[in-house]
C-alpha cells in the first residue's frame, strides 16, 4: 500500500487543495472522501482507517482537502498569493470546483470509476455537486448526514434573524467578510457572507430537511445511483432518520443504511467497523 500527498493541483478558479492518496494497485475503482465543517484528515482519523482498508482490499481512496478545511487558513493560489478560506469564509455553491479537481485527480491517476463519499457537511456537498452536473459515478455513501440548516435554526433561532440581518447590512456595504458579533452555535465566528450563504430562506445548502421534511426534496430526489448512508447511534436526532432518507430517495436505485451502535460523528472505536461495511458495499456494487 502506498500513500501520496498530493499537493500540486488546482482548482479552476485557482485555488492549491491538498489531498491524501491511499493507492490502489487495481485503477478500478476510487473512493473520494469530501469532509465536513473545518474538516482535516488528522481530525477525521477514521478516514485515515478507511482509506488504508480499502487500498489493501485494490479500492483507491482520496481525501480532498477542500477551501472549507480548518476553520480558517490562507490557501495557495496559481499565482502565488494566497486568499483566505476555511469554513469561516467559504461559499457553499463554490465546492463544484473543489470536487471537479478531486474528480480530475482520481481520474488522471487511471481510476475508472469514481465513488463520492460525503461526511457530515460534506454529504450536502456531494448531493449538491450530483444534482448540478448529474456525473457518471458508480454510487454515493452519505456518512452522517446533516440538517444543516433545520439543526442550526434550532440550535439559535433566537437571535438567528438578528444574525441574518447583521450579514445582509454587511454585505450590502460590501463586506461580506467581515465577521459575525456573535459566536456561531458555541463553536466558531463566522463571516458575514458565509453566514447568509448557508442559512437564506430558499439556502441551497438546505437540502437534506430533515427537520421540516417538506414533500419534496428537490436536490437529493435527483440521485439515480446506490446510497450507502450511516450515523452513529450517539448522534443527535436529526442524523438518525435514515429511514426518512431512503423514503425521500426516489430514484435511487439500491439504499442501504445502517445505525452503527456504541459510537458519535467521528466514529470513535468503530473505524475498522465503518471501513468493513464501505468495503462490503463497494465489493456488492462490483458485482452487479
Amino acid at each position: 500500500m502506498d500513500i501520496e500527498f498530493i499537493s500540486n493541483v488546482y482548482t479552476t478558479d485557482g485555488l492549491k487543495l491538498p489531498m491524501v492518496h491511499f493507492e490502489s494497485n487495481e485503477k478500478d475503482i476510487c473512493v473520494i472522501c469530501i469532509h465536513g465543517t473545518c474538516g482535516t484528515i488528522i481530525d477525521n482519523y477514521f478516514a485515515t482507517v478507511w482509506g488504508k482498508l480499502l487500498s489493501k482490499e485494490n479500492i483507491g481512496f482520496i481525501y480532498e482537502h477542500n477551501r472549507g478545511h480548518s476553520i480558517e487558513n490562507d490557501i495557495v493560489m496559481k499565482d502565488g498569493s494566497t486568499k483566505r478560506y476555511g469554513c469561516m469564509y467559504e461559499i457553499f455553491e463554490e465546492c463544484i470546483y473543489d470536487i471537479d479537481l478531486a474528480i480530475e485527480t482520481a481520474k488522471n491517476r487511471g481510476y475508472k470509476k469514481i465513488i463520492l463519499l460525503g461526511h457530515s457537511y460534506g454529504c450536502n456537498k456531494v448531493i449538491y455537486y450530483y444534482y448540478k452536473k448529474h456525473p457518471d459515478i458508480l454510487g454515493m455513501v452519505l456518512a452522517s448526514a446533516p440538517d444543516m440548516v433545520g439543526s442550526h435554526l434550532s440550535i439559535q433561532s433566537d437571535e438567528y434573524q438578528e444574525l441574518l440581518q447583521e450579514a445582509k447590512e454587511n454585505i450590502d456595504h460590501n463586506e461580506p467578510e467581515k465577521l459575525l458579533h456573535k459566536m456561531i452555535e458555541d463553536y466558531m465566528y463566522m463571516s458575514s457572507g458565509t453566514y447568509y450563504n448557508w442559512y437564506h430562506d430558499g439556502s441551497l445548502l438546505n437540502n437534506l430537511p430533515v427537520i421540516a421534511n417538506p414533500e419534496h426534496w428537490e436536490q437529493f430526489e435527483t440521485i439515480d445511483v446506490p446510497i450507502l448512508t450511516f450515523s452513529g447511534s450517539n448522534e443527535k436526532d436529526h442524523y438518525l432518520h435514515l429511514d426518512l432518507l431512503k423514503e425521500k430517495a426516489t430514484h435511487c436505485p439500491d439504499f442501504q443504511y445502517e445505525i452503527i451502535e456504541g459510537t458519535g460523528h467521528t466514529y470513535r472505536n468503530k473505524e475498522t467497523e465503518i471501513g468493513n461495511l464501505i468495503n462490503d458495499w463497494v465489493k456488492k456494487l462490483k458485482m452487479n
